[in-house]
């Protein structure tokens, strides 16, 4: 679905999806987790889906796609990610490159489809109250190896109370709700 990808380094194992039937993918994961163990951790990395400079808002096809096949994980992984882990923490972590404010700087050109992770996440937060919900919102300009390790330092954050949080030109960032 995204054919501009980055190679992974050797000796990673990689599972592509042949159709995107929600049969095939249960598939995929029974054999993943026949293979290598109970699925204790989920990270989905959304590609960047820059709009057309006009005034409409498209809708990509493929981003939909995507976000499909993500909420049909969630309902898939739901009984290994919410069951207690002896050996650590269960995580469900997205991550966008929306604008590095949770898309909220009105500043970016970014599709509002990839904003429905954070809602997701959000959710599942919520339902899975055991398990280390954490959506993340990287500043598209940010280098790789940056974003890997600010991804890495989120999922080891021991505050459970924050649940989404973005990084861009003001540094790390969360939103609060104030009451006027």
């Amino acid at each position: 679905m995204v054919p501009d990808r980055f190679p992974l380094p050797e000796g990673v194992t990689q599972v592509e999806l042949a159709d995107l039937s929600e049969a095939h993918l249960q598939e995929q994961l029974a054999s993943i987790s026949t293979t290598y163990g109970t699925i204790n951790t989920f990270i989905h990395l959304h590609p960047q889906f820059l709009l057309g400079k006009n005034s409409m808002v498209t809708y990509l096809e493929t981003d939909k796609a995507l976000i499909q096949q993500v909420f049909l994980l969630a309902k898939s992984l739901k009984p290994s990610l919410s069951a207690v882990n002896p050996l650590g923490r269960n995580s469900w972590v997205t991550v966008t490159r929306l604008d590095g404010a949770l898309g909220v700087s009105q500043q970016a050109n970014f599709s509002p489809i990839s904003a429905g992770l954070l809602g997701l996440t959000k959710s599942l937060n919520q339902e899975w109250p055991g398990t280390f919900c954490r959506a993340i919102d990287l500043n598209p300009d940010l280098e790789a190896e940056q974003s890997a390790q600010l991804i890495l330092a989120e999922m080891h954050d021991p505050d459970l109370g924050i649940t989404e949080v973005a990084y861009g030109t003001q540094g790390r960032t969360t939103l609060v709700c104030e009451f006027s």
